[in-house]
């Protein structure tokens, strides 16, 4: 079933841990409203007025005193050089890598820590949050960067206070807050493809003791991918309609609630790979995939089965937040999330107009429930500490139907070839965790926090055939099983159990669904301390290990071993830095040295499946290190300019695997690069403004991305003996590239509008994010060409 409601078990767990929060706010209420109103005197140390404000500790902090790798990017600057994706954010923070998959399911790689999988219901490495409320899988916050306060990518393990998926660290989107006055504001823009955009915002005071914000976008573009076969074909249009109510109430001086509504529909079409080189599965093409040719290769050329790409997903996320003060110094804090997410959408698969493979179905959907309750005292103690607990209650179900008759095996095994297969899974975690500084002198803070994680999975997978041929089906039925069953029955699971015992009932080489649980706990932990010799200097160092939960597969599969999950991962991270500011506090430096021992590292793969060819699993790599260093400047060194420059160098390896990558090649990978983790990226920003009148302002700026080449697979640097005939020599190479970015045009003195143009990759390179093996054939998912356009924006 692809749709469905929490069972009656995981309800019960969700009343009873909000009833839980509820009794004990209302247990603290009374004497927190009693003693909300502090002593005369008792306030905390502001922040300066130029400090960046983070929240990596779940508390507001200087940027310049928090002991990790924290890269930020704020809302001016969102906007300026108009951020407004996933992609985006990762061109802009060195060391994070942005991943588009076959199944549109967005990967990301944050210092060589990632996990490629396309599955809807597969936790992400790096999971992403609006304020602290998680969007637990990836799909979920594909469209949510709009309206924002900043964004901070906090870097290494995040476990002990962002759980147990922060393998490689954590995302949080801050939204842009409600206003004490009434402001409002717009953004219009138009640019190549007829890209148009609208963006804008309201906010201010209902009463005296509560406040609104509402923010909404609007984006649509007509498709920028040409036809190889089709001249006046298109592909990648693209719609958006996004919106976000937040209302912040405050009853009393010691009792605080902020409810976030947000959510997005997105439209239009998916994008479609280049086919530069083929992977036969059998000893020969089919004719329709050999007559076709080999992708032109510029950034907009492509080919794709007329009418296929298409999308239409759906994602309402709900947030509460009370805080309630229960003395002058502890505040108890309490966060409840649901998120739901529909998918319906379709994807090319092979780049060509005949079907080697396309996934002409691809619905799904996702529930997920969050709670975490915590206590804390202020940062103005020099004994600070964190408690809490949290819940999360997920159900994700995704239904795939892949096609493939002019594949080289169709015609071999089941002509018409139509696989339909679904995944459905229940995820259960709970924690309990801890966090603690203490600091011992002025200079110097001890820092140890800790996680317990519990964490629970169910599935249910299956592969079936339910095309009125029923030829799939029938294969199995009639020619592997031998006809001991009779015909094929529509619809059936026909995946063969080769375990060796009865799963879900399902007798050795019987075919039926594959039922399984995993259960699995972990502690993730973080010790660390900071020394800070002068207000200006900060020097950190912290030892942490997190942990990344096992996983099913949302496969094709025709025996049980490819619905068998991966086992948790975990990452021991050893993290030097300093953080300083210089030239009078006008340039700020940060920089850090890592290394990563990573442990049962999970990744999507290929397993040999005869006579069919090969086929996707999940597999653990035993051992993996990571080696780097970054360093980031930013201010302003002169008046009207600022500034940042970022590099990073990351030399990820791994260390102990034999088995089979994703195109089907046997081996040893030791020592061979972790994938999608370039060894060099640098970013580099200017923004200058400057008087041209009593009224008006003018300004100018550019961005610069360079990514050194990094590999698409595990072994990516071998020649892949299957290869029979490339465009591109070995097409796993993810060759470097450079993007420029412009922008230029004036503003009122007091900036209350604006008016500029823009251009982005303005050189129009050519390059590519991603490189999959299809069926027969292999496909590249390049970046946008080069687009320029028009801005008007407006403040009240």
């Amino acid at each position: 079933m692809i749709s469905r409601t929490m069972t009656d078990r995981n309800l019960c767990k969700v009343a009873g841990f909000s009833v839980t929060s509820s009794i004990l706010a209302m247990a603290f209420s009374t004497s927190a409203l009693a003693q909300a109103i502090p002593e005369e005197g008792a306030t905390d140390a502001p922040l300066s007025g130029n400090a960046i404000v983070v929240t990596a500790n779940k508390r507001e902090q200087d940027l310049n005193d928090v002991g990790l790798a924290v890269s930020v990017v704020t809302g001016d600057a969102l906007q300026e050089r108009g951020i407004v994706s996933l992609e985006d954010i990762a061109q802009s923070i060195p060391g994070l890598s942005f991943t588009p998959t076959a199944n549109s399911t967005p990967v990301y790689t944050l210092r060589g820590v990632g996990f490629y999988e396309t599955s809807l219901g597969a936790y992400p490495t790096v999971p992403i949050y609006i304020d602290e409320m998680p969007l637990s899988f990836p799909a979920t916050a594909a469209n949510s960067a709009f309206d924002l306060e900043r964004i901070e990518v906090l870097k290494g393990p995040q476990g002990t206070l962002f759980g147990q998926n922060a393998t490689g660290g954590a995302i949080n989107y801050i939204a842009a807050k409600p206003t004490f006055d009434l402001q409002a504001g717009i953004n219009l823009s138009y640019g190549r493809f007829n890209e148009v955009t609208a963006e804008g915002f309201i906010s201010g005071p209902l009463s005296d003791t509560l406040r609104a914000r509402v923010a909404g976008r609007y984006e649509r573009a007509d498709g920028w991918q040409i036809s190889n076969t089709r001249p006046n074909d298109r592909n990648g249009e693209r719609e958006v309609i996004a919106g976000r109510l937040l209302l912040d109430f405050e009853p009393s001086d010691g009792l605080r609630f902020q409810l976030n509504l947000n959510g997005w529909h997105e439209g239009g079409e998916t994008l479609s790979p280049q086919y530069v080189a083929t992977n036969p599965q059998q000893l020969t093409l089919g004719p329709a995939v050999a007559a076709e040719q080999f992708s032109p290769l510029n950034p907009r050329a492509a080919d794709w089965t007329p009418g296929l790409p298409r999308k239409s997903n759906d994602m309402v996320q709900a947030g509460l937040r009370a805080d309630i003060d229960v003395s002058d110094s502890i505040t108890l804090t309490s966060l409840s999330s649901f998120v739901h997410y529909k998918q319906d959408q379709a994807q090319e698969g092979d780049g060509l107009r005949a079907v080697s493979l396309d996934l002409i179905t691809d619905i799904g959907e996702i529930n997920s429930f969050a709670q975490e309750l915590r206590i804390a005292n202020d940062g103005g103690s020099a004994f600070r500490w964190l408690l809490g607990a949290n819940l999360e209650l997920s159900e994700v179900d995704q239904l795939l139907e892949v096609s493939c008759p002019d594949s080289s095996t169709a015609p071999l095994f089941f002509p018409d070839c139509g696989v339909n297969y679904f995944a459905n899974q229940e995820m259960t975690n709970y924690a309990f965790f801890g966090n603690f500084e203490y600091e011992f002198s002025n200079t110097l803070t001890l820092k140890a926090g800790a996680r317990y994680t519990q964490s629970e999975r169910d599935a249910e997978l299956c592969s079936r055939d339910v095309s009125a041929t029923g030829d799939t089906g029938s294969f199995f039925y009639d020619i592997l099983l031998g006809g001991a069953l009779g015909p094929y029955p529509t619809g059936a699971c026909y995946t063969i159990n080769d375990q060796g015992e009865t799963i879900n009932g399902v007798a050795p080489f019987a075919p039926g669904a594959f039922a399984d649980s995993l259960d699995e706990d972990n502690i993730s932990w973080r010790v660390g301390l900071d020394w800070s010799p002068t207000p200006d200097l900060l020097f950190y160092g912290n030892l942490a290990r997190g942990y990344k939960a096992g996983s099913y597969p949302a496969v094709s599969a025709t025996t049980f071993t490819a619905f068998l999950p991966v086992k948790q991962e975990s990452v021991l991270s050893y993290e030097a830095g300093l953080k300083a500011g210089v030239f009078d506090g006008a340039m700020n430096i940060a920089a850090a040295g890592y290394f990563y021992d990573y442990t049962d590292k999970q990744i999507r793969s290929k397993r040999l499946a005869a006579p069919f060819g090969i086929l996707d699993v999940l597999q653990n790599i035993p051992s993996s290190e990571v080696l780097g260093f970054e360093v980031e400047l930013s201010g302003s060194p002169a008046p009207g300019l600022t500034t940042s420059v970022a590099f990073n160098y990351t030399d990820a390896q791994i260390k102990d695997f034999t088995g089979i990558n994703a195109a089907g090649v046997v081996a040893s990978f030791d020592d061979t690069r972790v994938p999608f983790t370039p060894k060099y990226q640098v970013s580099g920003n200017f923004d200058y403004e400057t008087r041209l009148s009593n009224s008006i302002d003018g300004f100018i700026g550019g961005s610069v991305s360079y990514r050194s080449s990094t590999v698409a697979i595990i072994g990516g640097d071998f020649q892949t003996p299957t290869i029979t005939e490339s465009a591109v020599g070995n097409p796993f190479v993810i060759d470097s590239y450079t993007t420029v970015d412009l922008r230029a045009g004036i503003s009122s003195a007091n900036d209350t509008w604006r008016i500029s143009i823009f251009g982005n990759n303005v050189f129009n390179e050519y390059y590519w994010t991603n490189v999959v093996a299809s069926f027969d054939t292999i496909g590249r998912y390049t970046g946008e060409p080069a687009t320029y356009g028009v801005s008007l924006s407006y403040r009240y």
